[in-house]
């Protein structure tokens, strides 16, 4: 590699190898500089997609996506999957070099973001995303929902900053009530806690409005969760505070609800930091394209999926998703439809075939006939099946939500105890003692728990090739007990081929001949024999190429046919896929194809087996039946099986729960979205994969088994932690209970306690992700 990076698509060029298309153009721009007399064309753009993002152009979709729009000067952010090293950065911040229109172009690496300011005048959005894509780094244009979750983003930093901010200053400002200063006059003593209110209205009211909102919501609806007691607790202590400042019978503990917010906001910050490039939960919209090009009295015109109609003509470009079941009226077809059927062979369509909504035509751009409506087509309706509609988290419930249940009760009977007790005795002590049970009991610690727990294994994970959807998910993952596993591109590689020569042994000629034949063919199994065979190559006459059936040609005195048994007049072997090759009208063998299993795959099955039980679902035939024998009981292994067939499968097993599926496919998107877990299997983590609970990079498959036993140890952490913050709070509640919590107790043990548990969380479950060597290669 150019850069020293490894990359899971190389890009190639003469003899040099690059990690992607940043790392090409760098070394152009070097070697032109190295070499000034020669012409350099880095200016000049790769062809590329005309015409496929003009439909940003279109109003509706302009305002979506402008971050600041003023006459002249307008910004945006696209997502480019293809970042991928230092030289992608250097060469996507010089894009005003490639147009006249940039004025500044900033790339934020590690979310693939690339932020433009260019003249709205002299560009149009559309253009400077073709511009993108012509130079190797299409947009991946995200929906409305994502964007709003990235301004969910944003919004948790300010709160976070305006939280920061004043638990500084608040804490600053009571040092002398910490320090018992009795010598500062009374006036500054006032001035200093009336600071500290003005400054505790934007904490309470702004960064920690979100847990008073849910806390409302959830007493409306009858529930308790977290943030009912963590509320409670703020507004003890907010009230209490406000009293004594306007009483001036004390300063207040203002400085201890800072930071409680503080502390709970960075949890929930630290716990939603997983990886916010990746799509978990995705309909069938997020894969097609957002409009398409129809043809209209002989015009392009663009139009959103949603308007399109039975008759329509549209233009489908290289890599795009058809939307809808359509009838081919022009051009070269080859429809990849690997995420609908599982079948990752392109399939070749002839003119006026069917073609059905949710394969990716792979090749140049061609003419459809649309026959029905994308809500109407075949894919659609999976999608809308009852599996796709329920929640996604309508079996996972928090395991902090479960205990506040009974915790919230129990402060409220505990404060009201005290009360009661003291009343007799002495009623500020009575109300003192309430109030200090309600602010030394607010569940900091246990609220904290969770989000640097799991936030933690959520990253770690992340590092090792397994990203997570949220931190739920990982108390669902501890008690998984079936896995239930996809074969094709799943279990086995996607695009790589082991072949066999099974026949009489073939001449140097012979070789010649069957190599000079399949460079003529894009076809994935001409490819993998063109690559196995390094044999000088002849020309190739009367080339000709029957769809299902196979090649044949004239090469040098041989009439060679590679194809079907049928077409080359052989016989079929095992079963499994086959190419037979005749020549002159004599067969002479056939190629077997086997699609090897993925690296440790083996080892890792057999592993699982002692601690899981396994299944294995698939859409093939069951040629490898006897292959995959060694690790699946015959019972437990189903071939010829459709996305419905998987679904069924799925909730049968779950009536005894813990049900996960491991997946690559939108033929796999009902079981993964049934399932108790789903798990789906990428080669390419920014690529197209259906809606699931993790995202596992194929290269980590290997290491599922220990990923599983390090959910369980998080959740170990998890209760352990339940423990000391519980430890904590009794410290608390016995000076609270008698009436003798200051401001010094409460501003000592609130953080104490949770900084022990962000510690204690942290550092056990890094011991153990390296304990399980789950460190990903």
């Amino acid at each position: 590699m150019h850069c020293g990076k490894t990359a899971a698509k190389p890009v190639y060029k003469d003899d040099n190898v690059f990690c992607c298309n940043g790392c090409l153009r760098v070394f152009e721009l070097l070697e032109h500089t190295a070499r000034p007399s020669e012409q350099c064309d880095i200016r000049e753009p790769v062809e590329g997609p005309k015409g496929k993002y003009d439909f940003l152009n279109l109003e509706s979709y302009r305002d979506r996506f402008l971050r600041f729009d003023a006459e002249e000067m307008a910004n945006v952010v696209f997502f480019l999957p293809d970042i991928n090293c230092a030289s992608c950065v250097q060469f996507l911040e010089q894009l005003h070099v490639k147009h006249d229109a940039v004025v500044q172009s900033e790339v934020n690496f590690p979310r693939k973001e690339v932020r433009i300011r260019y003249n709205a005048k002299a560009a149009q959005l559309g253009e400077l995303a073709s511009l993108l894509a012509q130079l190797g780094y299409p947009p991946e244009i995200r929906s409305a929902e994502e964007q709003r979750k990235q301004k969910r983003s944003y919004k948790l930093v300010t709160q976070i900053g305006v939280a920061g901010f004043c638990f500084g200053n608040i804490m600053l400002m009571s040092f002398p009530e910490y320090l018992g200063a009795e010598e500062l006059e009374e006036k500054f003593r006032y001035g200093f806690a009336l600071l500290n209110f003005v400054l505790a209205l934007p904490v309470m009211f702004y960064s920690g409005r979100d847990y008073l909102t849910s806390a409302w919501s959830a007493l409306r609806n009858k529930t308790v969760n977290i943030d009912v007691p963590v509320s409670i607790g703020m507004l003890a202590i907010f009230i209490r505070s406000s009293y004594e400042v306007f009483t001036q019978t004390g300063a207040g503990y203002f400085d201890s609800l800072a930071g409680l917010v503080f502390f709970l906001l960075i949890g929930k910050w630290y716990q939603a930091r997983t990886y916010g490039a990746l799509s978990y939960d995705r309909d069938y919209k997020s894969y097609f394209p957002i409009a398409v090009t129809t043809i209209k009295q002989g015009e392009p015109e663009f139009v959103p999926i949603s308007e399109l109609s039975p008759g329509d003509e549209i233009i489908i470009h290289h890599r795009e998703i058809i939307p809808a079941d359509s009838t081919l009226l022009k051009g070269d077809a080859r429809i990849d439809y690997s995420f609908v059927t599982g079948e990752s062979d392109p399939k070749k369509v002839t003119e006026g075939e069917h073609i059905q909504a949710g394969g990716r035509q792979m090749g140049a751009s061609v003419r459809l006939i649309v026959k029905s409506p994308v809500e109407q087509s075949k894919l659609t309706r999976l999608w809308n099946s009852e599996a796709f509609s329920k929640s996604a988290d309508s079996s996972i419930k928090d395991p902090v939500n479960r205990i506040s249940k009974h915790f919230t009760w129990i402060i409220l009977a505990i404060a009201t105890g005290s009360f009661i007790y003291w009343l007799p005795i002495d009623e500020a002590t009575a109300w003192n003692a309430f109030t200090a049970t309600l602010i030394v009991a607010c569940p900091c610690a246990l609220a904290l728990t969770i989000p640097f727990t799991f936030g933690s294994s959520l990253r770690l994970l992340g590092k090792a090739g397994m990203y997570l959807k949220n931190a739920h998910v990982v108390e669902v993952m501890s008690k998984l007990k079936t896995l239930v596993f996809d074969k094709t591109g799943t279990l086995t590689r996607a695009n790589d081929y082991r072949l066999e020569w099974v026949g009489r042994a073939l001449t140097s000629e012979e070789r010649v001949a069957i190599v000079s034949l399949t460079d003529h063919s894009a076809h994935p199994l001409s490819r993998a024999i063109s690559r196995v065979y390094k044999d000088h190559r002849a020309e190739a006459r009367d080339y000709q190429e029957e769809a299902g059936k196979g090649v044949a040609a004239h090469v040098n005195d041989l009439s060679v046919k590679l194809g079907s048994a049928r077409w080359t007049g052989g016989q079929s072997g095992h079963g499994g896929t086959e190419v037979h090759v005749s020549f002159n009208g004599v067969p002479a063998g056939y190629f077997s194809f086997e699609k090897p299993l993925r690296d440790g795959l083996q080892a890792e099955l057999s592993e699982l087996s002692h601690h899981h039980d396994l299944h294995l679902l698939s859409g093939d035939n069951d040629a490898e039946r006897e292959r995959f024998a060694h690790f699946f009981e015959a019972t437990q292994m189903r071939f010829d099986q459709t996305p419905e067939d998987k679904m069924r499968y799925i909730n049968d097993l779950k009536k005894n729960g813990g049900v996960a599926m491991v997946g690559d496919g939108l033929n796999d998107a009902g079981a993964l979205k049934s399932a108790d877990f789903g798990i789906a299997v990428v080669d390419d983590l920014y690529a197209f994969s259906p809606a699931c609970d993790a995202i596992l990079h194929a290269g980590a498959l290997k290491r599922l088994d220990g990923f599983l036993r390090f959910a369980q140890q998080s959740m170990r952490t998890v209760k352990m932690s339940f423990a000391i913050s519980f430890f904590y709070n009794a410290i608390g509640l016995a000076f609270a209970v008698q009436g003798l919590l200051t401001p010094l107790v409460a501003a000592i043990l609130m953080p104490v306690s949770s900084v022990t548990v962000v510690v204690f969380t942290v550092v056990r479950t890094h011991y153990y992700f390296r304990k399980l060597r789950l460190t990903g290669e």
